[in-house]
């Protein structure tokens, strides 16, 4: 007899986020009842109705990716953050590199990306005294001109020594760069939740008005009319399409540009 387990098992997996089938299956269920609600406040017949909502379910893997990749990007920040402030603290107390690269991979999980490149930087430090092809394995998944110059200032360093590379390190406008991203994304949030707001009102309103004009015989008239049926159609998929795009737009970003 075959047994089934109650045990999420991941369907989606990434080093930041795990998205299980029946976290597929419930956001899935949400824009069906969510579809579904606004085609009956808003009188659509079944054939629409159908439409929408299987619109609502295809649209499910694009806010499932958007997930994935905020989740990504955040993490990838979060990693960038750490290492780049402790690499360079313990460089300071060091003086070694090598030192303060074994250092800082014991603050990351094992099992993270930043972890696994220090790790491959140590290796190639341990067998050629590379340091640049070693800071270019953390470098080529991290890059920004911040950290460009962070490793610049830490191969000068290990090499050459002096008093001016430890203050040099101090002087990397990296702390105003971090704030400027931290406010980018609370007004991203801050607008995600707007845009969640004005989508629970848009259906409130459109369920107030089924119930106020539930038993006028002109409203049901007018909803019955053809013209009505498409245009309101047209109308729930386009900002149903809109309500998509913004999130995406909103989530889909990287945190770290290679540019900055």
């Amino acid at each position: 007899m075959k047994k089934y387990s109650l045990i999420k098992k991941s369907l989606f997996t990434s080093e930041a986020a795990s998205y299980s089938k029946w976290d597929v299956i419930l956001t899935a269920l949400v824009f069906i009842i969510a579809a579904t609600a606004v085609c009956y406040a808003q009188k659509l017949t079944l054939m629409y109705t159908v439409t929408v909502v299987l619109t609502a379910v295809i649209l499910v893997p694009f806010i499932v990716q958007a997930y994935f990749k905020f989740k990504h990007e955040k993490t990838k920040y979060e990693e960038y953050c750490l290492y780049f402030e402790s690499v360079k603290m313990y460089f300071k107390v060091y003086k070694k590199l090598i030192t303060a690269l074994q250092e800082t991979y014991k603050l990351f999980d094992s099992e993270s990306h930043m972890a696994a490149c220090i790790k491959q930087a140590i290796a190639e430090i341990e067998a050629t005294g590379d340091y640049a092809t070693a800071l270019s394995y953390i470098d080529k998944d991290y890059h920004n001109t911040y950290l460009e110059r962070l490793h610049n200032l830490l191969i000068t360093g290990e090499k050459q020594g002096g008093d001016s590379v430890y203050y040099n390190l101090d002087q990397i406008n990296y702390q105003d760069w971090k704030n400027d991203i931290s406010m980018y994304q609370k007004k991203k949030k801050t607008y995600r939740y707007l845009l969640y707001l004005m989508s629970a009102l848009s259906l409130g309103i459109s369920l107030y008005s089924v119930v106020i004009y539930s038993d006028d015989t002109l409203a049901k008239a007018i909803t019955g009319n053809a013209q009505y049926q498409l245009y309101t159609f047209v109308e729930l998929e386009i900002m149903l399409l809109m309500f998509i795009y913004i999130y995406i737009t909103l989530t889909n970003k990287p945190w770290i540009r290679s540019d900055e």
